[in-house]
């Protein structure tokens, strides 16, 4: 068999044919390669995502039901536990790419304190959206770093009641995406 393919006789059994342009199996990658991304992307990797965060919502859920009822058996008072709010926000540094839902409880040992929350929800849902949209993805993702959150929003909200009526601030859901 020669080693040059023009040496080839073109009668003989083997031929070899020269490709043609390089373009076609260029154009193949350029188009199937973020097809291939995009698919995998929103049909793999998203909804493994999707189904952390979920997971990860329902343990911080049951963590804070749980907190709820130890926080009352620790300080030996009778606090009330109040649904406040559902925010979503942007996150600061972030290009409003990320951000963070989070569901509220607030605590207290005031009975009324559904009414007080009620009577005074826009100002303590604006500061509750002021403090979570100046967090970054990288100062909450520690649980040290929720806990400022949560203090920061505690001192806002009694601040704004005028007294120190709210004794815990809790999370049932913390989901950064």
């Amino acid at each position: 068999m020669p080693a040059n393919p023009d040496d080839i006789d073109a009668g003989s059994p083997i031929s070899v044919k020269k490709s043609g342009s390089p373009i076609v199996p260029l154009l193949a990658v350029i188009i199937l390669v973020p097809a291939l991304v995009y698919a995998v992307m929103n049909f793999v990797i998203v909804p493994k995502i999707i189904e952390a965060n979920s997971s990860h919502s329902e343990e911080t859920s049951s963590h804070s039901e749980s907190a709820t009822k130890g926080h009352t058996a620790v300080t030996g008072l009778k606090e009330t536990p109040v649904d406040f709010a559902s925010l979503v926000v942007n996150l600061a540094g972030s290009g409003n790419t990320r951000y963070l839902r989070v569901n509220i409880v607030v605590a207290s040992s005031d009975s009324k304190i559904g009414d007080h929350l009620k009577d005074h929800e826009a100002p303590l849902k604006d500061a509750a959206i002021t403090i979570l949209s100046a967090q970054t993805p990288e100062s909450i993702e520690t649980p040290a770093g929720k806990d400022v959150v949560r203090r920061n929003l505690m001192t806002s909200f009694n601040r704004l009641l005028g007294a120190d009526v709210i004794g815990q601030v809790y999370f049932k859901e913390f989901v950064v995406q």
